[in-house]
């Protein structure tokens, strides 16, 4: 039976599908920060799992399940796990309840999409949030629009040919604006540096395949971040092996014909959305929003959405961390000289690019931030926080007349905030845990080892 560990956990899954199957799946996913429980501890659930392998499949049983599990987890999103050679015209009833995962044994493929699929309710919740915010302070024409229009679709595909390649055209062909065929890794990566794609399907034909190192690149590229990526496969195990160099969207490949079209056309639509979403959360600005200089958002605003941040961990069972930002001159002195504002002013520029879209980078001192970080463990804060620092501290900044060159020693320091704290508390404590960090860092500077 799993134990149940909201505190800490990323998020919370709810299984459907048996005690038996429950069990066999809930050390992996507990491995990858999720806590899995059954249908009767289904309140607060992130995503919801039925699983239907191994079981005769009706269209009245699948509905039934998905109704019980929305009625116990409205919010939730629903994944149905199928066995891979389950009947076409099945696969089509079932995708009315829930997006499909075929698995066997190895659960990488399915904690992978449950992955990207918290990231994205993470995002639109955050943007949800951020709009009720913007209109509680007055501040509703100052955003850009969130749409995902239905554009002609652009896709690339990247491999050996083969059946499987020739099967993918074949099934875009007809319902696609452009597609682009290239046959090794190199040709995709000059295919992607001149144009845009709204999709690509990859065909590595080995483990060791450029093709997944180009697909992690890509995944860090500012301009195709956003652009999903279908590894077609073999056998759902395979999947395991692709997960772990970074793939997260797997497709079998005796179901290309009947389902990459459709796949593709939710994954851009999907993806458009996600990318219009972000462009909002990092430029929504206005007067009492971000400072104008350093774009780090204000005090005034803190107070208001930090509120309704707190509000929903607390309503949801989810964690919130908060990390705190120090920053000094590399050496004798601080920042708050007024020849020093710009150079305070990049710094926080670079605290902003370096944070995910949906954290909340606030400028409480003029050297002191506090970083808001929703659905965060504080393990995963500190991670967070390291990258943070080392970015600070390896990045030179310039004085206004570039005659000076700064380079920054940053303190950072996370923690998560306490249930039922309200954002003055859970500030207050953040101060506290830099406090004492501060304390213990010029402690080891006076008296090194």
């Amino acid at each position: 039976m799993p134990t149940e560990n909201s505190v800490t956990a990323k998020a919370r899954i709810v299984y459907i599908g048996g005690d038996e199957g429950c069990a066999a799946l809930t050390l992996p996913f507990a491995d990858a920060g999720y806590e899995l429980v059954l249908q009767r501890h289904a309140g607060g659930a992130d995503i919801g799992l039925i699983d239907l392998r191994g079981r005769q499949v009706t269209d009245e049983k699948a509905k039934a399940l998905a109704t019980l599990l929305r009625k116990s987890a409205p919010e939730c999103a629903i994944l149905i796990i199928i066995d891979p050679f389950i009947d076409e015209q099945i696969r089509k009833t079932l995708r009315k309840h829930g997006e499909l995962i075929a698995m066997q044994t190895q659960p990488d493929g399915l904690i992978e999409r449950c992955r990207k699929t918290i990231r994205l309710r993470n995002i639109a919740e955050e943007t949800g949030e951020r709009l009720k915010t913007l209109a509680s302070l007055n501040r509703l024409s100052q955003f850009p629009p969130i749409a995902a229009p239905a554009m002609p679709l652009r896709v690339l595909i990247a491999g050996a040919p083969g059946p499987a390649a020739l099967a993918a055209v074949n099934a875009l062909v007809a319902s696609v604006e452009k597609c682009v065929c290239v046959f090794s890794a190199g040709q995709a990566l000059r295919a992607t540096e001149t144009a845009s794609f709204d999709a690509a399907i990859f065909l590595p034909a080995q483990r060791n395949d450029p093709l997944l190192s180009l697909a992690r690149s890509l995944r860090r590229h500012p301009k195709h971040a956003s652009m999903p990526i279908i590894f077609p496969i073999n056998d759902p195990d395979e999947a395991a092996a692709l997960s772990k160099r970074g793939a997260s969207d797997f497709l079998l490949t005796s179901h290309i014909a009947s389902e990459l079209c459709a796949k593709v056309q939710v994954s851009a639509r999907r993806a458009r959305l996600l990318k219009s979403m972000r462009r909002f959360l990092q430029t929504c600005e206005g007067e009492g929003i971000r400072d104008m200089a350093s774009g780090a958002f204000t005090v005034d605003f803190l107070a208001e959405h930090g509120a309704r941040l707190c509000a929903r961990a607390d309503q949801h069972g989810r964690p919130l961390a908060i990390g705190t930002i120090f920053l000094e001159k590399d050496g004798a002195g601080s920042l708050k000289n007024t020849s020093d504002k710009q150079a305070l002013h990049q710094a926080t520029r670079l605290i902003n690019r370096v944070t995910r879209a949906e954290d909340v980078a606030v400028r409480v001192a003029s050297d002191t931030f506090i970083l808001l970080m929703p659905a965060t463990t504080e393990e995963n804060a500190a991670k967070a926080g390291l990258r943070i620092q080392g970015v600070l501290e390896n990045t030179v900044f310039r004085s206004p007349n570039d005659e000076t060159l700064y380079s920054v020693r940053a303190n950072v320091t996370a923690c998560a905030r306490p249930a039922a704290f309200c954002i003055e508390e859970s500030v207050a404590l953040a101060l506290a845990v830099l406090r004492e960090s501060k304390t213990a860092t010029a402690l080891s500077r006076q008296f090194p080892q």
